[in-house]
């Protein structure tokens, strides 16, 4: 059985290492795994907790700081709820960026 989920936003599919930033905390690294012009899901987050309304900034591999803050997280993986909505030449900058990152992982250029 399927079903249908109904979002506001088109989400990407994405594998960009990112660190999670709260200050007064160490940062986490973690997966950027779906990106939405007002949100993230990240993975790989290890034993770290976060609670809703936590304020943090998701730091990325290729240098762009998106901050917002928890909505959910559990067994590694958090969602955050972008602190504004990215303008889609944003979004595109970061789906690039995971392109290439992506490409050189796997085919060595």
């Amino acid at each position: 059985m399927s079903v249908l989920t109904i979002r506001a936003h088109k989400r990407y599919a994405l594998r960009l290492p990112v660190e999670v930033v709260i200050p007064g905390r160490k940062p986490a690294r973690g997966l950027l795994i779906e990106l939405s012009q007002q949100g993230a899901r990240i993975s790989n987050l290890g034993r770290r907790t976060y609670q809703p309304g936590d304020e943090v900034t998701v730091m990325t591999s290729c240098g762009k700081e998106l901050p917002g803050t928890i909505r959910w997280a559990h067994d590694g993986l958090a969602g955050i709820m972008l602190a504004r909505s990215m303008h889609l030449p944003e979004l595109t900058q970061l789906l690039e960026a995971n392109r290439i990152a992506v490409s050189e992982t796997c085919y060595g250029t």
